[in-house]
């Protein structure tokens, strides 16, 4: 993440000038999306919780926190990221996208 880049986008947030503002979370979401990243992503790491470097972490960390909060699909997409990461390996596309979108749901307590 250019962390640097949203630093600076940051501040802009505070203007009196609604279309800044909307401008600005434009700006902020680029950003992250050239890193493949979102604003769920950006949140968990502002509350520290951005120990989860890697996608395999990821896929671990929704593992333990889905029990008994996960659909069975889900439950079953995640234990197939968990046994596929295991060495490195990377999710497509779709997988990121499904997983992060489980991650924030259960980071929100969901």
């Amino acid at each position: 993440m250019q962390a640097s880049t949203i630093a600076k986008l940051i501040p802009r947030l505070a203007s009196d000038h609604d279309g800044e503002v909307v401008a600005t979370v434009r700006a902020i979401r680029r950003v992250l999306e050239a890193d493949g990243l979102d604003l769920h992503d950006l949140a968990a790491r502002l509350a520290g919780q951005d120990d989860l470097s890697t996608w395999y972490e990821l896929a671990l960390w929704c593992q333990d926190e889905g029990a008994g909060h996960l659909s069975e699909k889900e439950a079953d997409f995640i234990d197939n990221m968990v046994r596929m990461l295991r060495f490195g390996g990377e999710p497509s596309e779709k997988q990121a996208k499904w997983m992060r979108d489980i991650y924030a749901r259960l980071s929100r307590g969901g």
